[in-house]
């Protein structure tokens, strides 16, 4: 492609007199993009452009940079993907002229020039400040505990200026891309990584060190010594969400030969790691490889390695993870992601390899959960003193394992016959009895029926250690952290029953011990580097928001702006207020005595001797306007005391209601009759008056030509403006004060709107207050009347605020000056510029809000749009909402409203707006936020910006609207965290794996919840059997899935029933992503709240003993559930066929032993069923029962004949309970059969076969039991009925129980 003959790039090198100071950016990389996506147009055309031959470099970058209309960031996208993309040992020209950007692009190939070089030329002449920066870099030959020499820097990268942030970018690492832990150039693939685009310095400083140490761009720039100290990292460390908790040096040293290192991470990955010696990279040692002298276990969030080493020496320690993405294609690699040196000081006492298992990682991780299985032990080490062995697997579908031990020096087959594993049911248990003490491997097989077949896969293994107590407490395991200031237990054996795990919402981002507290490390061993290193979970998206501590308050800091910075060791961003320099001449005042008046009261006159004295005259043009000397000099009401502010509105209010003879009268009473010197009170008096005075009905006695009453009274007629008024009332007061005419962004303007004169004019004010001149617009500040207007009723105009002495930064957005120098900013902008500029509101600097991605009015779009803002998230709670609509003022496309292609999501401080438009054309999009708190009576949203969109290009095929939810915003709402709901899932967008989602929730109290599933081509019926909530303990779990490929919506409504009786609302709203082909089999449609405990559990005091999680999955046809109560109780069960709704009341069978009550369940066929139970204290004589808790059971096979159980009549079911029989059945046969029952009240029990009687003898109290000749009846549908006398008629027999035989 050729440039126009017209196009003259500009180096900005030599443009740029003075760059913006080298300061970290405001922004993280993930608040300007979260997925590579978002560039995908932009990567494809610098891919194409790559592609492309050029004969000049003028034509280059015009194809590049200039061809299309792209922002500062999509330029530097572009250069960045092109060098990425592009084999820089072709580029060729036909002509280089020396000293030319083709010589500096052509250079690399004569290894005369480098990427930072050819990145910092194209940059410039795209119009972007670039420098290249020169350090050291720990490469392909660099290793833990190596030093650099000198200053013979090694490597050479850029730091770019996007939207006046500084970025760091290593264009050339971005292509050599390492994908193996050996430095070696033959392991090198060169591929794009995009790890080195906008790479935070917090990372980057790991790898890179600039030698100019304000370009580290860290608020403690690391030494050269500081900088070889720490852990030699890989991009890949970062992309996994990975961060150090235990050792920041890059050369660390066991104890007794012994070492814990611990690595937290915030994504699910997979980890490994390798051993060799430092001297001569062997990993084999006596035949065994070094890498069994370590044991890794990884935790929620956490991976720890134990080091027991073998002799004493240097090793390299290199750790490999897997990023668990479950996205198509992705390749099952592990890759290098960091290294220690370990200098081993002795061989550990006791050293030896580990037990060989077929994994590297000890304890359950994520092939257990994606099986459904919930261990009770979550260690990864088991000790034992006596070699006794309990393990539980709690079941949530289908599933099989299979156990294995290993011990070095003894057969597999030996050990075989030690351990044995049980399926009972909705848990299997593992038992195991060792032979003789020693160090063994528990290894545990998975199997899912539904898709494995016949076959067994390694999901888990445990380390179990038989030895006494004592010298389990010298084990080389105790160096992990969870155990240093934890006494070692006595035996292996764990809790009998499954309880939900009390950690399940991951906090190891927050758990950052280092710093005080962190007593298990040494302090005097970590490095001194800057905080940021030890904060990375806050570039990983995880900054608090404020409304999820409801503690949390809007505070404001006057004067400036609040930068964040970090503490070691706590885990949170913590804002500091900025130092209020104010303004030091400024003298104190006292309060007004403030004179109530009724509406048209009199006012007090003036003395005769007061005269009207102007502090200028037309010959006398006050002060040059200048700028602040500095942001926080201005002068603004924090520099008035709160009650003397207070009492300066309520006497402008008052002065309102009065009516006054002259102009002379009004100032008297206004200013000088009460004495007012401040001059930001008198400012503010007139400022306050203006707003509040109905400027309609004002009158003078007299109005002469020229006269300041004739200028307010102008205001009636047309002729006279409010800044006209404000002048004029300033210079009678004292003050300095400038009329500014310009253009203005108002109620008419449109985004990308081209200012002509005598179009959008406007004029406003500057006052000088104590040598500064402030800005004040008192008509945009003053609003419509709030209150009838009656003669005996208080009124006044409603005020916004943000016009009195705004911040000159921000009022230029949507008030441009004729005179620039009236814009009193230190860099005056042009018209064009402020055209570009983005159009917001005063809401936009009310809530603090910030332009992270787009600080243009009009966007031009091709594909996906993201446009972000960033709001105050740790101090201010902020919902955002938008609108979209064509430029024309339609709402619609073909039939859907446009909002519905958009979706808002607001996380870690960023409110992202994602839109993906389904047709060319221009559009506008309208942003609003609120203040998302209680106090915000109001709960109105106010619009804070707007912008104009041209949509370029569309993806193909046509995007499809976002689904059809009850809002447009995604995440939790208000209401969640008002709820004191809690969850680790840290976005809104959830993609499916194996086409199902599982959202876990954590909850304070018992909670109702309801969830809906949303799907454009799907209706609300047909998504319910999709998607099914429940309650387990403290934990509400919502499960999603897909029907097909595609995006769906997940509503989650709730309510706390003690006080919102039956209505549900809306608390969390989340994006599913399915992006896999799947064929799913809906669940049956259950009623919202159906499943678990219902309102009248808790209230009867009952609790789950056997099945806490309300969905069942079984591989066999029968199962007992239990409950305890804590009073005597009546109960009952139905048992339902799911689907059909058909009953099966003799295959379920109810009875109660004390406080224990048992449920008796057989499934008669596959399928699923539902389990209701009812309950009601038996001091209630209602024959009505209330439902306690429902049940969802999957019977996948049947596994033995199911024979109903007897019918069970009213008496039964109060505190009855058979040992057996539970069934009889003319299959079975039994000739005699063995009665034994517990009936509390009963005088005589018999069992009645047809009319043979058998008397049952009562063994003790309250129990009867007793042989019964059945052989008889078989065959001849006889009935057998167990019968009670309960006293009196000693012939009155009720009868409890019936068999049909």
């Amino acid at each position: 492609m050729q440039a126009p003959s017209n196009f003259n790039p500009v180096n900005t090198t030599q443009s740029c007199d003075t760059l913006p100071p080298a300061v970290r950016s405001r922004y993280r990389k993930l608040d300007l993009y979260r997925n590579v996506s978002q560039f995908k147009y932009i990567d494809e055309h610098a891919i194409q452009v790559a592609e492309a031959d050029h004969k000049t470099f003028r034509d280059l970058i015009w194809h590049l940079c200039y061809y299309q209309n792209l922002s500062d960031l999509e330029k530097a996208r572009a250069i960045f993907r092109w060098m990425t993309s592009k084999n820089m040992y072709n580029m060729n020209f036909p002509n280089v002229p020396k000293g030319s950007p083709e010589e500096v692009l052509t250079s690399f190939k004569n290894k005369k020039g480098t990427y930072a070089r050819i990145f910092e030329t194209m940059c410039s002449h795209a119009g972007l400040c670039c420098v290249v920066l020169t350090g050291f870099a720990k490469g392909l030959d660099y290793r833990p505990g190596d030093k650099f020499k000198g200053t013979e820097y090694n490597h050479s990268w850029n730091v770019v200026c996007i939207d006046d942030q500084w970025y760091l970018v290593d264009s050339h690492w971005a292509t050599r891309y390492l994908i193996s832990e050996k430095n070696m150039p033959e392991n090198l693939v060169y591929e794009y990584d995009d790890f080195y685009f906008l790479t935070d310095p917090e990372q980057l400083i790991y790898s890179h060190w600039a030698q100019k140490a304000e370009w580290q761009l860290l608020t403690r720039p690391l030494t050269l010594a500081e900088f070889e100290d720490l852990p030699l990292v890989k991009s890949y460390f970062f992309k996994c969400g990975m961060y150090f908790l235990s050792h920041q040096k890059g050369v660390v040293s066991t104890k007794n030969g012994r070492l814990a290192l611990t690595l937290g991470f915030v994504k699910p990955t997979n980890f490994t790691y390798k051993i060799v010696f430092s001297e001569n990279n062997q990993e084999m040692y006596n035949g065994q490889k070094l890498k069994s002298y370590a044991l890794q276990s990884t935790g929620d969030n956490s991976a720890t390695f134990i080091i027991r080493g073998p002799k004493p020496g240097g090793y390299y320690f290199t750790i490999f993870a897997q990023l668990l993405t479950g996205d198509i294609g992705v390749k099952n690699v592990f890759t290098a992601s960091a290294e220690y040196k370990v200098i081993v000081d002795a061989s550990s006492s006791d050293a030896a390899p580990l037990p060989s298992c077929s994994d590297s990682n000890w304890g359950p991780g994520i092939p257990v959960d994606q099986l459904g299985l919930v261990p009770n032990q979550k260690d990864a080490v088991i000790p034992t003193s006596d070699g006794k062995v309990n393990l539980e697997f709690k079941k949530t579908k289908p599933a099989s394992i299979l156990c294995k031990l290993r011990k070095p020096g003894m057969k597999d087959e030996d050990l075989e016959r030690c351990i044995n594993d049980a399926d009972q049911g909705d848990k299997i248990v593992v038992s195991a009895s060792l032979p003789v003490k020693g160090e063994y491997g528990l290894e545990i097989y998975g199997n899912d029926p539904a898709k494995d077949g016949d076959t067994y896969t390694h999901i888990c293994q445990y380390f179990v250690h038989f030895a006494p107590p004592d010298e389990q407490n010298r084990a080389f395991y105790q160096e992990a952290p969870e155990r240093r200031m934890i006494s070692q237990g006595k035996n292996a054996t764990a809790d009998g029953f499954y309880r939900p795990d009390a950690a399940g919402i991951t906090v190891g981002v927050n758990r950052m011990n280092v710093g005080p507290g962190g007593e298990q490390n040494d302090v005097d061993e970590l490095p001194p580097p800057p905080p940021e290193l030890l904060q990375q979970q806050y570039l990983y998206g995880t900054v608090p928001d404020s409304r999820q501590y409801p503690g949390m308050t809007s505070i404001s800091y006057p004067g400036g702006k609040a930068q964040a910075t970090f503490t070691p060791g706590t885990g949170e961003v913590v804002l500091q207020a900025p130092k209020q320099a104010g303004v030091s001449n400024i003298p104190p005042s006292k309060p007004i005595d403030v004179q109530k008046r009724t509406v048209g009261q009199e006012p007090p006159a003036p003395p005769a001797a007061f005269k009207l004295m102007p502090v200028k005259t037309e010959k006398e043009k006050g002060p040059p306007p200048v700028p602040a000397p500095k942001p926080n000099q201005k002068p603004t009401l924090d520099s008035i005391d709160n009650q003397v502010l207070k009492t300066v509105d309520d006497h402008a209010i008052q002065v309102s209601k009065s009516e006054h003879k002259s102009f002379r009268d009004l100032v008297w009473d206004l200013i000088y009759c009460k004495n007012i010197t401040n001059e930001i009170e008198k400012v503010r008096v007139i400022f306050r008056w203006l707003a509040t005075k109905n400027l309609k009905e004002m009158n003078f006695d007299h109005v002469e030509k020229g006269s300041p009453e004739e200028v307010l009274m102008g205001l009636k007629t047309g002729h006279t403006t409010y800044a006209m008024v404000f002048d004029i009332m300033c210079n009678y007061a004292g003050l300095h004060s400038k009329i500014i005419s310009g253009y203005a962004k108002g109620a008419d303007y449109r985004p990308g709107q081209v200012f002509t004169p005598g179009s959008n004019q406007h004029s406003w004010n500057a006052v000088y207050i104590y040598g500064t001149w402030c800005l004040i617009d008192a008509h945009w500040a003053a609003r419509r009347i709030i209150g009838k207007q009656s003669a005996n009723e208080e009124f006044h105009y409603q005020l916004d605020e943000y016009f009195f002495l705004p911040d000159p930064h921000q009022l230029i957005y949507t008030h441009f000056p004729d005179d620039p120098k009236w814009q009193l900013l230190e860099r005056p902008i042009t018209l064009q510029e402020f055209e570009n500029m983005p159009h917001m509101k005063p809401q936009f600097f009310k809530y603090g809000l910030e332009f992270v991605s787009h600080r243009i009015a009009v966007i031009t779009g091709r594909g996906e749009i993201n446009a972000r803002l960033r709001y105050p998230a740790h101090r201010l709670a902020v919902a955002f909402n938008f609108s979209i609509q064509f430029e024309n003022g339609d709402e619609e496309f073909q039939g859907v409203k446009l909002n519905r292609y958009g979706e808002q999501e607001s996380v870690g401080g960023i409110a992202s707006f994602r839109l993906r438009l389904p047709e060319r054309g221009s559009y506008i999009l309208y942003i609003y936020a609120k203040e998302d708190t209680p106090e915000n009576k109001d709960n109105v949203y106010a619009q804070v910006c707007e912008y104009k969109i041209v949509q370029e290009e569309v993806s193909s095929p046509r995007p499809e609207p976002f689904p059809p939810c009850a809002y447009l915003t995604y995440g939790p709402g208000s209401a969640f965290f008002k709820y004191g709901l809690a969850t680790y899932q840290q976005t809104a967008n959830v993609a499916t794996r194996d086409g199902k989602v599982e959202l876990q929730v954590r909850i304070p109290k018992p909670m109702q919840f309801m969830a809906k599933l949303k799907g454009n081509k799907f209706s609300d019926s047909d998504m319910e059997g999709y998607v099914m909530n429940r309650v387990v303990g403290n934990t509400a779990y919502f499960n999603v899935q897909a029907p097909e490929r595609g995006e769906f919506g997940l509503e989650i409504y709730a309510n706390d029933p003690e006080t919102e009786g039956t209505t549900l609302y809306h608390v969390a709203q989340y994006l599913i992503e399915c992006n896999e082909d799947v064929k799913a089999v809906p669940l049956p449609k259950l009623p919202p709240g159906y499943l678990g405990a219902q309102p009248k559990f808790n209230e009867f005091g009952m609790n789950t003993l056997s099945h806490h999680d309300p969905i069942i999955h079984l591989e066999t046809n029968s199962l007992e559930i239990q409950f305890a109560t804590a009073q005597e109780m009546r109960v009952t069960a139905n048992l339902l066929d799911a689907d059909t709704e058909d009953d099966y009341p003799d295959f379920v069978f109810t009875q109660v032993q004390g406080s224990l009550v048992s449920f008796l369940v057989s499934m008669p066929k596959p399928g699923y069923y539902k389990l209701q139970l009812y309950a009601i204290p038996a001091t209630d004589t209602s024959q009505q029962l209330p439902g306690i808790y429902n049940y969802l059971i999957e019977c996948q096979k049947i596994s033995r004949p199911a024979y109903p159980f007897p019918k069970q009549y009213a008496q039964w079911k109060e505190g009855c309970f058979m040992w057996g029989p539970q069934i009889l059945h003319k299959d079975l046969k039994q000739p005699t059969v063995h009665f034994k029952v517990c009936i509390p009240k009963a005088e005589a029990v018999a069992v009645v076969a047809d009319q043979d009687w058998s008397h049952l003898t009562s063994t003790q109290q309250g129990i009867w039991e007793g042989d019964v000749p059945l052989d008889k009846h078989y065959g001849k549908d006889s009935k057998v009925t167990v019968n009670c006398n309960y006293g009196g008629d000693k012939t009155s027999y009720a009868t409890l129980l019936e068999y049909k035989i």
